[in-house]
This record gives structure tokens, sequence and C-alpha cells, in this order.
């Protein structure tokens, strides 16, 4: 009899970093090997004392932002060939890879161009908590301009599929922030949110999409909790929130992509890597999720 149970391929991320110890400690926790199948691309050598369950593809490569991108296009191939159902990421350098791979701006553009999706969201989870950011990883000069209402709409409508889709919520309820103090004062601390964010709200609901504001983003947090997911208009102003309730057990997934992925919400840690100090809880969340996603 054929198990239900998927295949998940995590890649070891950024070899001077955390990612292979967070790995390790992940699986120390024996109940994780009975929830799917688990290959993770990387470096032997590092990644040693795996369960012998856990499937590991040894890669070889000359640098640091070279070994990331090669791990991570193994685990595409193995996404694209069947071999494995999802994918976790462990955490890369952006400056590395980039060095090696001009262009490369982080795991979330890279794989929505190998898979050829237009429409993709960082959706970051914690338990009770699950947020969408519209803007990723720009600069906060740069913010405005790309909060028109098409990118609202698209978020919105983007984590309703979602839950629809992968967390079987049939009519879930999405709170929307505002981009300026106070959702704006009625203009009288910024136009974006009554231009741009309002009418994507009201086409969304037109659209049979429950969502509702822009609510201020300053006591959103505070005093809500009757949503099944928030849009933040930027990467702080929805991380900074989260990673201070929740940085043990946030897991950043993206959403539309044809397939299930998860990362931890922390970076690579280099001034703690190799010390034995790094906090697997993030990479365990992740990886959980992942199987549960599948």
């Amino acid at each position: 009899m054929r198990s239900n149970k998927k295949t998940v391929v995590i890649t070891m991320g950024d070899p001077k970093g955390i990612g292979p110890e967070v790995i390790r400690k992940a699986f120390v926790h024996k109940p994780l090997l009975a929830q799917g199948h688990f290959i993770v691309v990387g470096d032997k050598k590092l990644l040693r004392g795996m369960p012998p369950s856990v499937g590991v593809v040894d890669v070889s490569y000359k640098s640091a932002g070279q070994g990331s991108l090669k791990f991570l296009d193994v685990a595409i191939d193995a996404i694209k060939s069947g071999a494995a159902d999802a994918m976790v990421t462990a955490p890369l350098a952006k400056e590395a890879v980039n060095r090696f791979s001009p262009g490369f701006v982080g795991h979330t553009e890279y794989l929505a161009k190998a898979f050829g999706v237009k429409n993709f969201d960082m959706m970051f989870i914690a338990p009770g908590v699950r947020l969408t950011i519209v803007t990723r990883h720009v600069p906060l000069k740069a913010v405005p301009q790309l909060i028109t209402s098409k990118a609202v709409f698209d978020s919105i409508s983007l984590m309703a599929e979602t839950f629809r889709l992968r967390f079987k919520i049939k009519d879930p309820a999405i709170a929307v922030l505002g981009l300026n103090p106070h959702a704006g004062e009625g203009g009288l601390l910024g136009s974006e949110d009554a231009r741009h964010i309002l009418p994507a709200i009201r086409r969304a609901r037109a659209r049979d999409v429950n969502a509702k504001g822009p609510f201020p983003a300053d006591t959103f947090f505070a005093f809500t909790n009757s949503f099944d997911g928030v849009i933040a208009m930027y990467h702080d102003q929805g991380l900074a929130p989260l990673k201070a309730k929740y940085m043990k057990e946030l897991v950043n997934f993206t959403a539309g992509l044809p397939f299930v992925r998860t990362c931890p919400a922390h970076g690579t840690a280099f001034d703690i890597a190799g010390k034995n100090k790094a906090d697997p809880s993030s990479m365990l969340a992740a990886i959980k999720l992942a199987c549960q996603l599948a």
C-alpha cells in the first residue's frame, strides 16, 4: 500500500550559517520523522548525524554563495520531477548568492521565476496569525509608489485563494492595514489609504472576499484577533510585531507557488554559527507546516 505521507526536500542554506545546525536539531525531535519523507540537500560533512531515514544529497561547491544556490536548484529539480511534494529552505545570504549570481534578490522571487509564477506573496504564519506583506524586500522610500490598488487587491485575492486551497478555510476574514499613521486620518496624514487601499478592499468585497479595513497598524495587533489573515503594506509594518511576539515559531510561507514552500523566519545568524547556540524552533515549525499543507 502506498504511503500517504508527502516527501519534503530541505535545502541547507548558507554553509557558513546556522542552517545545517537547525536542520540537524529539528530532526532530533523524533515525532517529526513520522510526518513525512525527507531529503536534505547540502554538504554531507555539515549534515553529519542525520537520522538514517532522512536522505542526504551531497552537492559540491566552491563558495558559500554558489553552494546556497546549487542546493536550491537541486531542490527545484526535485519538485519539478515529482521526487518531492514540498520544499523547506534554510536561510541563505542574499549578498553571497548575488556575488555568484547577479540579480538574485531572494528565495521567493527566484522560486516564482523558476515556476513561471507572476502573482506571489510572502505569508508569515504562527499560531493564531497569518500575515502577508504587499511589498517585500524593498527600501522604505520605494514603498508608497508600490502601494497601488492592483497590488493590494492582488494580495487580498491571493490570500483568500490560498486560505481556501491550502488551509481549507471556506470564507476567510481578512484585515487590511493602512499605509500611513492612523490609516491616513481622513487624508491629513497621506492619501494612499483612501486612493489605493480602500478601493482594493471594496473591489475584493464585490468579489465575495470578506476583507475589511484599512485599519491603523499601530493599534491593530494590540486589540484585534478575530481575522483569519492580515494584509500589511510593507516589511517592518507587519514583521516587527510578529517577530517580537512569535519569533521562535514564525514560519515564512510562499503563497502562489504550485507547491508548498516554507522557511524559518530568521536569517543566517553568522555570529553564532558553529557554536551550537542556534534555536531550531522556527525550522521545526517550517518542516511541520510543510508536511501539513503539502
